[in-house]
């Protein structure tokens, strides 16, 4: 087995952290029509960098190691199954067939084979060329990505529609969001230690343009009244659909995240990395059982955010008891088991 790289484990327990107190939030948070505060803008730009930070360490795990096409179609299968589940276990945030994040995951695993091995060609900037290709696609025909309104990106009436959303119009259409996978097996494959951010000319200037254009976008909504970032509607920033300024924040944000994860190692999130698949699917069990709290008891501002943030940090010792209570009863060996010949 390979040796594991701790900073990676801990990149991992801070994506699915933020995945949970996203759908926490989005189940128990104040709602639109609360007055916002320093913790809710906290929360909210935090959530943001969930996906994009899932989706990336997901894209740096894909290069790792080698797959055959039916370990391939195992993974792909297990991770539809896994998004219909979810979707069954939360009603109020999915229909049974929306495709989310893992079905996203299983076109990726299908697909592996054509976006590594482009990525693999030291004669072409692959990923340099899908970005911008994607920038100039989303400026010149926002139409493909479908409409910025959360009921019309999860509604599945059909076949088609169920495609129209996997490839374009839905939650993580693989369109725009394969760049983040190819994002962060163009991590994974530059020079430098395993796991480790690319520190050259061409990161840097990378990282130093993503910022300049985000504080530009943020001066520019201060300056004029706009609203700089919202998950759907008119704000400089858009989640869905993934807008450019958002992609170029998002890249930014997790660049930061990794960046600083490697100098600022945190063992403590090591084990809760590992298992970061299996929190992630345990998480909605009691968020489907008990998504109606806030209405039936009335939560105010402070009480939603707290019970959100609670949600969230508990999920870091759950994944420690669970480790010494069923040590081999999680998704990462059922993972392990697909991957024998």
């Amino acid at each position: 087995m390979a040796k594991r790289i701790e900073h990676i484990d801990s990149i991992r327990a801070i994506a699915v952290l933020l995945m949970v107190m996203v759908h926490a939030a989005a189940t128990w948070g104040p709602p639109s029509t609360t007055q916002p505060s320093a913790l809710v803008y906290a929360v909210s730009g935090l959530g943001g960098l969930a996906a994009p930070l899932f989706v990336t360490v997901f894209g740096w795990g894909c290069v790792q190691g080698t797959s055959t096409r039916r370990q391939r179609s195992l993974r792909a299968a297990f991770f539809i199954v896994a998004q219909g589940a979810i979707n069954a276990s939360s009603p109020h945030l999915f229909e049974f067939w929306t495709p989310g994040v893992l079905t996203l995951f299983a076109l990726l695993t299908l697909a592996q084979p054509l976006w590594l091995k482009a990525l693999q060609s030291e004669q072409i900037p692959t990923f340099h060329l899908t970005v911008l290709a994607s920038f100039c696609i989303i400026f010149l025909a926002p139409e493909f990505q479908g409409q910025s309104v959360w009921a019309s990106r999860i509604g599945t009436a059909s076949v088609q529609q169920w495609f129209e959303h996997a490839l374009l119009t839905g939650t993580y259409p693989l369109f725009p969001w394969l760049m983040y996978a190819m994002f962060g097996a163009w991590i994974a494959f530059s020079d430098g230690k395993p796991g480790l951010f690319p520190s050259n000319k061409e990161s840097i200037s990378m990282l130093i343009g993503a910022f300049v254009c985000t504080a530009f976008t943020f001066g520019f909504a201060m300056f004029h009244g706009l609203q700089w970032a919202a998950p759907t509607g008119d704000a400089l920033l858009t989640f869905f659909p993934a807008n450019v300024p958002f992609l170029i924040a998002s890249m930014l944000g997790v660049s930061l995240i990794w960046l600083l994860l490697e100098r600022v190692p945190l063992p403590q999130l090591s084990l809760l990395g590992q298992r970061s698949l299996t929190i992630y699917l345990a998480h909605f069990i009691p968020i489907g059982l008990f998504y109606s709290l806030d209405e039936t008891y009335g939560f105010s501002l402070a009480a939603s955010m707290a019970f959100v943030i609670a949600y969230t940090i508990v999920w870091w010792p759950a994944a420690h008891a669970w480790d010494r209570l069923a040590p081999r009863t999680n998704v990462e060996q059922l993972f392990r088991a697909m991957s024998k010949n």
